[in-house]
């Protein structure tokens, strides 16, 4: 069976809404709504049943069509946007397709045979935009695996990696019902293409985050950037690279929040690529996303989401990352603790004694340890 294509009519005035009804129910699934902030709200929830054009009334008492319109497209950029008033000023015209970006303008009384032939426009409109996202996301998307695809026969381990970021990212984003995910999708996997300039030794660290020298640090630093010079030799990623070009070292040191200006998608891959690097290490899942809550740099949200997707609990017990020098007597550890050349120093649950405290000082003096220290938060 056809689904009818779906029109929001937004008016103050209830006949009128009443006679837009009687024109195209029988063509359309009609919703009607005299308060324009009720409107946004189902613009803003059409998940599964979206809304193919809404048709505002130009005046109103709580909010002008103008400005419901301009709302309307932040909130559900594919709804085709019509107006409809009796008040055909110069003006008003010229606001209601400069800011709200209106596909048509109607004048009251509008006969009914003008009414039905836009509305079918609109629909139609609507069709042909999603249509066309659906195969550029697909043609993209396809493009990319096929890439990947071929890449990782050169270095298979690095591209299992973004394989397994890819699917990381894919469940958190159904999870969060995530707009646009294929965006985070293809930035998950297209932003490590740039690893294959990384030496064989500079691979583990990329996977587990954490550089053994300067060098390696600086290399992994440019990442970001280089898959961005990748990214922007092919059209219409221009989201894509944004929330590539935002993501930073897994392990930082210290540890800073994402730019101000980073999209949601960057900061969601971010966090992604944190718990990545930290399971990767051999931590426990468990003990990775309390170890993220701890760094204070994710929201909420996201982690709990992280969580769910891998079964997993949030855990009531806190974790801190601290630096040798902050390593105490008394201090428990959350994980466990290995020299750089992967020595077992100290083991997760153990308590810190005096001999403890001076055996890992004189490692992370020597050889050095791996990564920071995580410590039960007490």
């Amino acid at each position: 069976m056809t689904v009818r294509p779906r029109i929001l009519c937004v008016d103050d005035e209830p006949f009128v809404l009443d006679g837009l009804q009687r024109y195209l129910r029988v063509s359309y699934d009609v919703v009607t709504t005299t308060q324009p902030h009720e409107a946004l709200e189902l613009l803003a929830d059409q998940e599964k049943n979206p809304i193919a054009a809404v048709l505002s009334d130009m005046r109103m008492p709580e909010m002008t069509g103008v400005a419901m319109l301009e709302r309307a497209e932040q909130l559900a950029p594919d709804t085709t946007r019509l107006l409809l008033t009796g008040d055909a000023d110069l003006h008003s015209a010229i606001a209601a397709i400069n800011q709200g970006h209106v596909f048509r303008f109607l004048l009251k009384p509008c006969p009914p045979e003008v009414l039905k032939a836009t509305i079918a426009a609109a629909a139609e409109q609507h069709r042909l935009v999603r249509a066309e996202r659906e195969l550029l996301e697909a043609t993209l998307k396809g493009a990319v695996e096929a890439l990947m695809e071929t890449l990782s026969m050169a270095q298979p381990e690095l591209f299992s990696r973004a394989a397994r970021l890819r699917r990381l990212v894919e469940a958190l984003c159904a999870k969060l019902q995530v707009p646009d995910a294929w965006q985070v999708e293809v930035a998950a996997q297209m932003g490590e293409i740039a690893a294959i300039t990384l030496p064989p030794s500079a691979i583990a660290a990329l996977e587990g985050g954490n550089p053994n020298s300067e060098a390696e640090a600086e290399m992994l630093a440019r990442l970001p950037a280089l898959a961005d010079g990748v990214l922007a030799r092919i059209p219409r990623l221009e989201a894509v690279r944004e929330i590539v070009r935002h993501q930073l070292p897994t392990d930082r040191s210290p540890v800073r929040p994402m730019a101000d200006a980073a999209p949601s998608g960057a900061r969601l891959l971010q966090a992604v690529r944190e718990y990545d690097a930290l399971v990767w290490r051999g931590m426990p899942p468990d003990l990775a996303v309390a170890t993220l809550s701890f760094r204070k740099t994710h929201d909420m949200e996201t982690l709990r989401a992280l969580a769910e997707v891998g079964g997993l609990r949030l855990p009531n017990q806190a974790v801190r990352e601290i630096d040798v020098d902050d390593l105490a007597v008394g201090d428990e550890l959350a994980d466990d603790l290995y020299s750089a050349k992967s020595v077992l120093l100290v083991s997760r649950g153990q308590v810190i004694t005096e001999r403890l405290l001076i055996r890992v000082q004189n490692y992370a003096m020597t050889t050095g340890l791996q990564g920071r220290i995580l410590v039960v938060d007490l």
